[in-house]
């Protein structure tokens, strides 16, 4: 292999290879967040729409009930920004970083957008921010990591694509145009994550494209199937279970329609990777800068979910489309499920479709297996 698919290769190699390992079992819980781009409170601040929930779910949901959290880089913009006016605007966020690291339950990945003043980490600690971090369940791994190593011009152009944001595009007032706003680099992306992650085994989780993926599917592809699987249920169905499927497959239809709309170039309609079947070893856990809400990957009692928050008074038309939300009890905020797995049934269809052995190998691997107490 030689050229630039050898270079990609070897700058995502060169992470995992890096990576530390933590251990999780059963009663882990752990939630990941990518993609928060903090700024400094102003206009340009893309953090801004969701930064008062980002906040409340955080303190209230996962602090409360002692979840490990893993920010998956970009958490700061700091492309844009200088580190001490996110600090000013967004210290009661620090604080509760803070509060994460000093029991031990904070894991920082860096980005592509907060590579830059890395030596000044005492908002976080004095903690210095990894790649990647590996998490072990019974013999087989997550890969955690940003995502943007697979594409070169982050490794070579990163600092000048940051003069170009800072000098440029703010004082004009232009947001960021990321790689999530363009369909082929997002799918490249993706599909380089995906193809290292197959050929190793890996279950590998990213960020970076602000696409929510569960088991290397799309949202296209999530809906699709759920419609067909209606479809199925459908002849041998109850009278009032036939009713019922009517109107959830009218739903899925409508929503279909309108992520097309969202989504309309060949790569961001078509299903993954091009494959005859898909192994489910991609997860994204989005980001936190929806219009509609945000999203996250949990992982408690030996299962992986992905979740929606939503605050119910800019989004009224999501409690209807998803009556069973749970409520942050005295917020206006609520959290969808949107997919959820048990960790097994995954790594046995990983296994299984790609023609790895079952039973987990001798690690030949000589970095330090940290306890799943530690963390970066």
């Amino acid at each position: 292999m030689n050229g630039p698919t050898a270079s990609r290769e070897r700058a995502l190699e060169r992470v995992y290879a890096s990576s530390t390992e933590l251990s999780i079992d059963d009663e882990s819980r752990i939630v990941i967040f990518s993609d928060l781009h903090m700024g400094d409170g102003g206009w340009t601040d893309d953090f801004l729409h969701n930064g008062e929930m980002f906040c409340e779910v955080l303190a209230r949901r996962y602090d409360n009930d002692d979840s490990t959290l893993i920010l998956n880089g970009d958490v700061e913009e700091l492309q844009r920004f200088s580190r001490r006016s996110i600090a000013e605007r967004w210290g009661a966020l620090y604080s509760l970083f803070r509060a994460f690291h000093q029991d031990g339950r904070l894991v920082r990945i860096v980005g592509n957008h907060d590579l830059a003043n890395l030596g000044d980490m005492d908002q976080f600690g004095a903690e210095e921010p990894r790649e990647g971090v590996i998490l072990t369940y019974k013999g087989n791994r997550l890969f955690v990591l940003h995502g943007h190593q697979p594409l070169w011009k982050y490794e070579r152009f990163n600092r000048w694509i940051g003069y170009v944001l800072k000098y440029l595009l703010n004082p004009l007032k232009i947001k960021n145009r990321t790689v999530a706003h363009n369909s082929r680099k997002r799918f490249v992306t993706e599909k380089r994550v995906y193809e290292f992650a197959r050929s190793r085994g890996l279950l590998a989780i990213i960020g970076h494209t602000h696409r929510p993926l569960f088991e290397s599917l799309s949202k296209v592809d999530v809906l699709r199937f759920e419609i067909e699987r209606r479809c199925q249920e459908y002849p041998t169905a109850r009278k009032a279970r036939r009713l019922q499927i009517r109107t959830e497959i009218e739903r899925l239809q409508q929503e279909l329609l309108h992520t097309n709309r969202k989504g309309n170039t060949e790569a961001a309609r078509r299903s993954l990777y091009n494959a005859d079947f898909v192994v489910p070893c991609l997860f994204n856990s989005g980001c936190v800068l929806g219009k509609r809400g945000m999203t996250a990957l949990e992982i408690r009692g030996g299962r992986i979910y992905l979740v929606h928050w939503f605050n119910a008074l800019r989004n009224r038309h999501a409690l209807r489309r998803h009556p069973s939300a749970q409520n942050l009890t005295g917020t206006s905020f609520y959290r969808v499920v949107l997919k959820e797995d048990s960790l097994d049934y995954v790594f046995s269809r990983i296994g299984l479709l790609r023609g790895f052995p079952m039973e987990p190998t001798a690690d030949t691997r000589t970095h330090a297996v940290a306890s799943g107490s530690e963390v970066a």
